[in-house]
């Protein structure tokens, strides 16, 4: 959290993230193997999710409810891997770093703006200054949180769908997951709503410098086009990519990534036949057509 914005969008996206779930990934035939972990890896990482989701709804450092919400997302990982679903965890790993160093560049942005405050306390109404920092960070938060639609939403759904009713600490570990998927959505808004919607609480000096001739500019912003240009060529590469693996692993025609064999609950057929996924895919394209039109 301390270092600089790219170090942090680089160390929370990739380095931090995949370091110890690849670990675990190299040892999995050592997991797979032992009864301990079956019932261990849930517990680690359904507490991981809470703690880090709960602690960073009640942070006011913007930077520092990202930190947090790493260490929810590396939870959730956990328990992807404690449901001995590899192929969603490279996926997951895929969605929360592309999107997560998205969001890291637009707060650095902000921060660039608010002469180096990280505090939400001392800013409010950005939205007015820096209109494509604040779409695009909804973009990024709806996709992190797992607002419906999104591909959060459906790699949280896979968790979900992840659990079996025979697990040792079923409710315990079904309850933290729920409490670390709901906190995503309190921390998100936090950060969208009192930095870009909130009354002017910063200094006057901050917005009499910020030029609202910009704004009827071609690139909507106060700050450097190479920083909006970079931001916004992660976006649309994260979902280029995101969309490729997303649907490569549902394809049937994928052996190795059949989504229909994993009997990871009863009800699975029916929540996934070919219709119902056809179908909720052309919502999501519709949806992701309209955010990126607007």
């Amino acid at each position: 959290m301390e270092a600089p914005v790219p170090a942090s969008s680089l160390i929370h996206s990739a380095t931090l993230v995949s370091a110890g779930i690849f670990l675990i990934l190299r040892f999995y035939p050592l997991f797979e193997a032992s009864y301990y972990a079956f019932f261990i890896l849930p517990l680690i990482g359904s507490l991981t999710a809470a703690y880090g989701g709960v602690v960073g709804a009640y942070q006011s450092d913007i930077k520092r409810i990202l930190a947090y919400s790493t260490i929810s997302h590396c939870g959730f990982l956990m328990l992807l891997t404690a449901f001995f679903m590899n192929e969603y965890v490279v996926l997951y790993l895929y969605i929360h770093g592309f999107f997560k160093a998205s969001v890291f560049m637009c707060v650095g942005n902000v921060i660039r703006i608010s002469k180096n405050y990280q505090d939400f306390r001392r800013m409010g109404s950005f939205f007015k200054y820096l209109p494509f920092e604040c779409f695009m960070t909804f973009v990024c938060l709806s996709n992190l949180a797992g607002l419906p639609f999104s591909l959060g939403f459906y790699i949280k759904h896979l968790i979900f769908l992840g659990y079996q009713s025979y697990f040792y600490f079923y409710f315990f570990i079904f309850f933290n997951t729920f409490v670390g998927a709901i906190s995503g959505l309190f921390y998100s808004y936090r950060i969208f709503y009192y930095v870009f919607f909130d009354f002017k609480k910063a200094k006057k000096p901050i917005y009499s410098a910020l030029n609202r001739d910009n704004l009827f500019s071609y690139y909507y912003t106060n700050t450097s086009f190479l920083s909006n240009l970079s931001i916004f060529s992660l976006v649309i590469t994260s979902y280029i990519i995101s969309f490729y693996f997303f649907t490569s692993i549902l394809s049937s025609s994928f052996v190795l990534s059949d989504f229909y064999n994993y009997g990871t609950s009863s009800n699975f057929y029916t929540y996934f036949n070919h219709t119902y996924t056809g179908t909720l895919f052309n919502f999501s394209y519709l949806n992701w057509f309209v955010l990126l039109y607007i």
